[in-house]
Formats: C-alpha cells, structure tokens, sequence
C-alpha cells in the first residue's frame, strides 16, 4: 500500500502536474503494437501535431486518460478516434495500444494547475548569417513580416509549433519557435540549449482570429471549382474529425487542379514529417498536406490546395487567373488516396484553424458549386 501510494505520489506531483488525482489513480500499463514502424508519440491527438519521440514495437507505456482525436483507420489494435495521454503529456493513437481495459477520458486541468505545469523557456540565439531573421506573425515564410533580427541575437524560445519546412544554416526543419511577443521564427536559423515543448492548441484572441462567419462574405472576382466535374466529401469540421478544416474532392492522380479565383500565389510548399517525401505516395499513418499551394485572393480570402503528386507548376508571388492549372491531383502527405484537400479562409493573412470557413457552401454562395 506505501508502494502505491508513493507511486502515485510521483506520478501526480512530478510527471503530472495537470492530471487529476482521480485521473492519475486510474493509470494503466498497456503495450505497443506496431511491428512494422515505430509508434510516433505527439503533442496532440491528431497526426499534424509535433511529432516528439517513437516508441517501438513491444514497448509498455503508462496511459493516464483518453481524448478524441483524429480517427485512425489503420491501426493493428482497432479503428478509433481515441488517444491515449501517457504520463508525461504526451499522445498515442490506441490504434496501436493493446491495454487490458477501458480508459476514462481525460478531465479538463484547473488553471492553477495548468499553469504549473507549463514548461520552462527555452533561450537561443539567432545565426543567420549576413542576413537578418525574419520574425513572422504565422509559421510559414509567406505570413506578414513583424520584425528583423540581426545575426547573434539573443532569443527566448516559449514554445515550437509545426509549419513550413526551411533549409537554414543550424538544420532543416518544419519547426517554428514561437517568442514571447507572439511572433514566429524558423528553427533553422536559431541555435539553443534545448529543445522547446510543443505550443498549447490555443486559440488566438478574438480581435486576431474572429469566429467564422455564418454566412460566407463577399468575395471580388468570379469562382471556379478547383476540379470541375468531381463531387466533393461533407467533411468540414465533423464531429468524428473536429480538426478537419477543409473538404476533400476525390479524383484521379494527375487530373489538374485550378486556382478558385484570380490571385497570387504566396506558398508552394512540401509539408510532411521528417524522414518522407512529398514526392511518393503518402499514407494516412503520415503527418502533412503534402505538395501544397496556397493562394490570396481579393477581399481577404485565401485558398489552400494540399496532396498533389508533386511540385506545383506556379511559382510563389505568381498571378493566376481563375481557372488557371496551378498543379496535379496526387496522394502526398497525409492521404490514403488521391484526392485534392481544398480549404477557404477568411481575413487572410494569416491563415489558420480559426479562420478556416466550409468551402461547400462557400463555393454554392460565389457561384462556384464543387460537384
């Protein structure tokens, strides 16, 4: 009984400041099943979050609690949608997990204890060279420029979301360092003592990101599908996949993809883990969109075209007319099949979840119907 005690002990007042003692009493042994690749453990529980460690095939984990997520559908254990919180916060499919019994959910940490739990800062200093490093409101190159910071300076590191890839001077990454003042830099460019924890999934003030608009706003110009002739998927955001901002057209690899609108091109990115490419065929087991495009359009709107089968054919900074080939339908990144994802955001820059509205009827209302 000690034994226990002091366990748990431990457990709760070291590893698991956020955790509920409830939550914490129930903690269970299980074991990882994924003989044919290492489980990647991450800071959320969706496949586009940052990827932390792996963990291999037979490896005995510590679950505290379950979240929903982002459904897995390839699993060895079982289909699911639900995660597992292992015992230093971090997330597992049970995909993957063989357990000897239920899991409860995860209860929602107090604000006191949340706050005691928040990982340290992390300090850097920047080395890029000649040129200075550009601090940017959003993690991708193409996202408003706040300020420029001389090769040397000191940096304090808060925390790292995952954004677009860089080839910089210290490493090529997707990661970016989130500062103090709230503005991004790229990872590739900062030397530091230590590795920053993954950023909190907060949502940005109100004034920043506004809540999507009931109803779609004006926008200038005419629309298009981006795949005229293919239906796509009701998949916005749905209660089995919350995190989905977009819809996703099937076709056929190779079929082209055309701009929705007049606008100019701000991103031609590969987006995927560490350790694949954009140029072969993904899997639903990898993070990332993929080859991508992202266009800006009038009126503040922005379109976001992910998976195509390689490279796209425009150039960032190019103008395209609606209608015009940006790019090739493909299975890159994050998909189990070919397939365009297409996504509208409103009061771009910068785009994001919190801006992210459901293209369908979108499209309907700029009389553009995809389908």
């Amino acid at each position: 009984m000690r034994k226990t005690a002091l366990f748990l002990a431990v457990l709760i007042g070291g590893l698991l400041p956020a955790v509920d003692v409830q939550t914490a009493q129930a903690a269970q042994a299980a074991t990882v099943v994924s003989p044919k690749r290492p489980l990647n453990v991450r800071a959320g529980s969706a496949v586009w979050t940052a990827q932390l460690r792996t963990l291999s095939h037979g490896s005995s984990v510590t679950i505290v609690c379950q979240v929903r997520g982002q459904r897995i559908d390839q699993g060895t254990v079982r289909v699911t949608d639900l995660w597992d919180r292992l015992a230093d916060g971090t997330y597992v499919s049970d995909a993957w997990i063989r357990r000897p019994q239920e899991v409860p959910a995860c209860e929602t940490a107090t604000p006191v204890a949340a706050a005691a739990a928040a990982p340290a800062a992390v300090a850097g200093t920047v080395a890029s060279g000649g040129i200075p490093l550009k601090a940017r409101s959003a993690p991708a190159h193409g996202a408003p420029l706040v300020a420029a910071l001389a090769n040397g300076t000191a940096l304090t590191l808060t925390c790292q979301v995952r954004g677009e890839n860089i080839a910089g001077r210290v490493r090529t990454t997707p990661m970016w360092n989130r500062l103090p003042s709230g503005t991004y830099v790229s990872d590739a460019y900062v030397r530091r003592s230590a590795t920053p924890p993954p950023c909190a999934a907060t949502a940005p003030p109100p004034a920043a990101a506004p809540a999507a608009p009931a109803a779609p706003p004006a926008a200038a110009g005419r629309w298009v599908s981006p795949l005229p002739g293919f239906t796509a998927r009701p998949g916005f955001r749905t209660p089995r996949n919350p995190n989905h901002i977009g819809v996703d057209i099937m076709s056929f690899t190779g079929t082209p993809i055309r701009a929705a609108s007049a606008g100019t091109v701000v991103e031609v990115v590969c987006n995927i883990e560490a350790g694949h490419s954009c140029d072969q065929t993904g899997s639903a087991s990898i993070g990332g969109c993929g080859w991508y495009v992202k266009l800006q359009h009038a009126g503040g709107i922005a379109t976001l075209y992910c998976h195509m089968v390689r490279r796209a054919i425009v150039q960032p900074g190019q103008k395209v007319a609606a209608g015009q080939v940006i790019g090739y339908v493909g299975s890159s990144g994050n998909s189990s099949a070919p397939h365009l994802h297409y996504e509208v955001h409103v009061n771009a820059p910068p785009t994001g979840p919190y801006n992210a509205v459901d293209p369908l009827p979108f499209m309907r209302s700029h009389g553009a119907p995809i389908g």
